[in-house]
């Protein structure tokens, strides 16, 4: 395989505007492309695309039995220099976090929250 690099990540979402606004609004990312018409939004990232895609468009696009349940075994992470100063502005927006943060024995700080469709995002630190 020639190209070692991921530089998409599209979360499959069954609750587009939701998921829109919390991407936009609560956590602060920037649209830079959308579809309105297939239930597209790319965000901007510093280190690859993220995007969220309707299932439905998804489906029609790639056949149905091909696209799992949202949030089921997405794992996604963002590193951060104050895992608790994150946490503590994304709470204040009004991010509902399913774990606070907490030192792990392997060495980072991180802590864990969900989008509307249940996929599932780390914060995290390296911590010495």
């Amino acid at each position: 395989m020639q190209n070692k690099t991921i530089e998409w990540i599209i979360l499959v979402t069954d609750k587009f505007e939701e998921s829109r606004n919390f991407y936009k609004n609560t956590l602060g990312l920037e649209i830079i492309r959308e579809v309105p018409a297939e239930h597209f939004s790319q965000f901007a990232m510093e280190n690859c695309n993220l995007a969220i895609y309707g299932r439905n468009e998804l489906e029609a696009l790639v056949g149905e039995n091909h696209i799992g349940n949202p949030g089921g075994a997405i794992y996604t992470f963002a590193e951060t220099s104050d895992v608790d100063g994150l946490y503590q502005l994304l709470a204040d927006q009004g991010v509902e976090f399913i774990k606070e943060p907490k030192t792990q024995s392997w060495g980072q700080r991180t802590a864990y929250f969900t989008d509307p469709d249940g996929h599932i995002w780390e914060i995290q630190q390296w911590v010495e």
